[in-house]
């Protein structure tokens, strides 16, 4: 009895495992890893972020366990380090899985320009690659460096926190953005501009909302509610027109009248009809739009001359990285696209995600695998 009981336990293992692999079948892609992760991250650096019997570690670009799954929680590595937790502590590790800065802090966020923020008695500090206190923790949110400088919150006022720990003036306003182009969003009675890195403004708090810069120009609302586009002076170099009016990517925006999108370039000039439901922004010359269809709507890709690229059949997709977009059929499968629309890996997975350093994470069932781009392709 017991000899047939071990068999049976056998055999139900030995489904389960066959049942685990997985035979990709398409030219140019190599599975490094396959499905037996509970969760996973995208590559960062080299390594992704894997769970395995609820304990987290990291994988290299070949598969292989370059940090031990031992502990509760992690981030992304980002400038060579990464946070982990281990019971109610977070620390960082380095690609070795080294603990090289051991705070103990309360939460601890990824390195972005030399600091990280961590929490403290309840309250945010910035720190250096060292683990050196830059500021007291005396700060609500700290969010990550951009361009030189972060966001900080302190009772209920923004500011901005150089990489040194200095304040960039004082908190005197009551909303910030992050920088981009140089140039940093400030709210403050209902009211928007924008300072310099020097905590200078180079544009009053005058206009009613905005967004931030990308490609030069930045979309903001005048008193009748309508979006144009404004330069780094505050002058409106395309006039306002529009319900709503996304960041420039590639030399495009998308803007909105009544409920529909179209793509506008940088002169102002309307590249495509209003006739879509969703709009998104270019990457690799393809951005992705959806349209109404028979299954509520339906999405595909156009290029830069506003002509669809890649047909819009598509229950979901995520934009184009690396040459290849993940998209799911009306099956409700995933798989993987090309630049033209050709299937470039099958449509076998429960989730799929967009290419990371060359590699993508995708699922079956409820657990992760990740499939890499193989040099030949690459």
């Amino acid at each position: 009895m017991k000899k047939n009981a071990a068999l049976i336990i056998f055999s139900l293992l030995f489904i389960f495992l066959c049942s685990c692999s997985y035979d990709l079948k398409a030219d140019g892609f190599e599975l490094i890893s396959d499905f037996k992760w509970e969760g996973a991250y995208d590559f960062s650096e080299g390594l992704a972020a894997v769970k395995k019997d609820g304990k987290w570690g990291f994988i290299d670009l070949s598969g292989s366990l370059a940090v031990d799954t031992v502990y509760d929680s992690v981030g992304s590595f980002s400038e060579g380090l990464a946070a982990v937790q281990t019971g109610y502590a977070w620390n960082y590790i380095d690609k070795t899985g080294k603990t090289v800065i051991s705070g103990d802090f309360e939460a601890a966020n990824a390195f972005s320009g030399g600091v990280a923020s961590v929490m403290i008695n309840n309250r945010y500090a910035l720190i250096d690659k060292s683990g050196s206190l830059l500021t007291d923790p005396v700060y609500d949110i700290i969010r990550p460096l951009k361009e030189g400088a972060a966001v900080a919150e302190k009772n209920n006022r923004y500011s901005f926190i150089r990489s040194d720990g200095t304040v960039l003036g004082d908190f005197s306003w009551g909303g910030a953005s992050d920088f981009s182009d140089g140039i940093a969003e400030v709210f403050e009675d209902y009211l928007s501009g924008y300072i310099d890195v020097d905590g200078n403004y180079v544009i009053p708090l005058t206009l009613d909302d905005g967004s931030s810069f990308s490609e030069g120009l930045c979309a903001a609302m005048n008193d009748e509610r309508l979006w144009g586009y404004i330069d780094k002076s505050g002058e409106y170099v395309i006039a306002p027109a529009w319900k709503e009016a996304g960041d420039f990517s590639e030399g495009f925006a998308a803007v909105i009248k009544g409920s529909l999108y179209a793509y506008i370039s940088s002169d102002g000039s309307e590249i495509t009809e209003y006739a879509f439901k969703r709009a998104y922004a270019f990457s690799q010359g393809r951005a992705k739009v959806g349209v109404s269809s028979a299954f509520g709507i339906s999405f595909g890709f156009i290029d830069a001359s506003g002509e669809f690229a890649v047909d819009p059949v598509y229950a979901e997709a995520h934009g184009f990285f690396d040459g290849f977009a993940a998209v799911k059929n009306t099956s409700e499968k995933w798989g993987y696209i090309d630049l033209n629309g050709n299937t470039a890996l099958p449509f076998d997975f429960d989730s799929a995600y967009s290419f990371n350093e060359g590699v993508a994470r995708v699922a079956r069932g409820n657990r992760y695998g990740f499939i890499k781009i193989s040099e030949t392709e690459g």
